[in-house]
């Protein structure tokens, strides 16, 4: 499987089809406007940004945003559009991971009103309806309930790692793999933060947990993520009270962690900023 752009008509500003298309004589309509949101899932091909979920603070409470709709931001035209969602939609969900993939809007775990989430589901973007199904798996485990992880795409498959959520006791077996944040002796539950790498083929519909060699990062969540390349690259994030800036790549190829020195670009960048320069320096102005 592939990243692949969908591709909609030319009215896609409308998000077209046979109920909503409109001739150039009729009133054109207001164009909708995207309520604000946190914790939502995105995910974006050369065309459109797509939007699902998420919480917004309503009277100084937060709440969860419908789960049966979907925002559409046509990159070109600079327009919204919102489209509902059919089929079997995850629950309002805050926290998830997604990712576009041969035209589907996958999201993963997160956070709902019954607590962390470790289904998978889909969205279709070129059926016309958007239609939304469970992704059951053949083979393998998922991952445990987890939310504000990330994932990145490498051959047609979805690799995720990180986040914060629950393990059962006898599931906690290497503390340097998570990290304790409270524990419910009775139920032998324990939340907390891990740094576990998982990886989906929705081919096959098959969980690995796949074993990583180097330095891995510390358990962790809230981080962000970006793919250059076969490489898989993860800054900052959360564990207990302490936020990080430090910055990993995790190579494809071999499944190896290694931790990105900032100490040897900053040499560089200082000498650069240091060397004589030419002709009036008037109004000069540096970022550094």
């Amino acid at each position: 499987m592939a990243e692949s752009a969908v591709n909609y008509s030319s009215n896609v500003g409308e998000c077209s089809n046979s109920k909503l298309i409109m001739a150039e004589s009729a009133v054109k309509a207001v164009e909708p406007q995207i309520r604000e949101r946190s914790g939502h899932a995105a995910a974006a091909d050369r065309q459109h940004l797509y939007i699902w979920g998420g919480y917004a603070s309503v009277a100084d409470q937060e709440q969860f945003l419908p789960r049966d709709e979907i925002w559409i931001y046509d990159l070109e035209r600079g327009s919204w559009c919102v489209r509902q969602v059919c089929g079997s939609a995850p629950p309002p969900l805050s926290g998830s991971s997604s990712c576009l993939l041969d035209g589907e809007l996958f999201i993963f775990g997160g956070c709902s009103d019954d607590g962390q989430t470790n289904e998978l589901y889909s969205i279709s973007l070129g059926d016309g309806r958007f239609t939304c199904r469970r992704v059951t798996h053949r083979s393998g485990s998922p991952p445990s309930p987890r939310d504000k992880l990330c994932c990145w795409l490498h051959e047609g498959r979805i690799v995720f790692f990180g986040g914060y959520g629950p393990k059962l006791l006898r599931e906690v077996g290497d503390l340097q793999s998570f990290t304790v944040d409270e524990a419910s002796w009775a139920d032998g539950v324990f939340w907390g933060w891990n740094n576990e790498t998982h990886q989906f083929d929705p081919e096959r519909r098959s969980w690995t947990e796949v074993q990583t060699t180097g330095g891995a990062p510390a358990p962790r969540a809230a981080h962000a993520s970006a793919t250059i390349g076969c490489k898989g690259f993860i800054c900052g994030g959360r564990v207990k009270d302490t936020r990080t800036s430090d910055l990993h790549c995790l190579d494809f190829s071999s499944w190896t962690w290694s931790e990105m020195s900032l100490m040897a670009h900053t040499h560089s960048r200082l000498t650069h900023c240091a060397l004589p320069l030419r002709g009036p320096q008037r109004g000069l102005q540096t970022d550094e």
